[in-house]
């Protein structure tokens, strides 16, 4: 059960060496250098793949709760980075791609701590109860637009949830946590 990151770029990375229109695989490339940058916690780079003002809209549970503008995006990265919920696996299953987006389809992993279960109302882990030190592994189907400027910087996300990741949480085992990955090992 172990949560690979390094995986999350694999069918982006391999899209991008496919692709021959040039728009197209620039705009491959923007979406593989986010993931990437992401995963590895280099916010400051991860900012340079957006735009000016980021949208988020994150569908599925609920009203759209994603951040808009650029210091809500910023504050949004700095506390997944913390938790350490960018250490996730996207496990990207369909590509498309055209002169303006880039669609992402697949299967999320991502770990959760404990105590994050808990602050959202999850008490019970497969009929145990969550432990506030522990930490847990959701899985969920996942859709994301990426839609990109004429500069091809990334306008932001539109996220759309197919799962609720809570619906299928499993604890994580000592060494099955993610580690964390450098951009230079990425």
């Amino acid at each position: 059960m172990k949560v690979d990151p390094t995986r999350t770029w694999a069918a982006v990375e391999a899209a991008f060496e496919a692709e021959t229109n040039p728009r197209h695989k620039a705009l491959l490339r923007q979406v593989q250098d986010h993931m990437k940058t992401e995963v590895c916690g280099e916010l400051d780079l991860l900012m340079e793949t957006l735009t000016a003002e980021p949208q988020y809209h994150i569908w599925g549970q609920g009203p759209d709760r994603g951040p808009k503008g650029r210091a809500a995006v910023r504050a949004f990265y700095e506390g997944l980075i913390a938790s350490g919920g960018n250490l996730f696996e996207f496990n990207v299953e369909k590509i498309v791609v055209d002169d303006d987006t880039v669609v992402t389809e697949g299967r999320l992993r991502n770990t959760h701590p404990g105590e994050q279960l808990l602050a959202a109302g999850v008490k019970q882990v497969n009929g145990q109860p969550v432990e506030a030190a522990a930490r847990y592994v959701s899985n969920a189907q996942l859709l994301t637009v990426w839609p990109a400027d004429p500069e091809g910087r990334l306008i932001g996300e539109d996220i759309y949830f197919g799962t609720s990741p809570f619906e299928s949480l499993a604890r994580l085992a000592p060494g099955e946590e993610p580690q964390r990955v450098s951009l230079q090992g990425a």
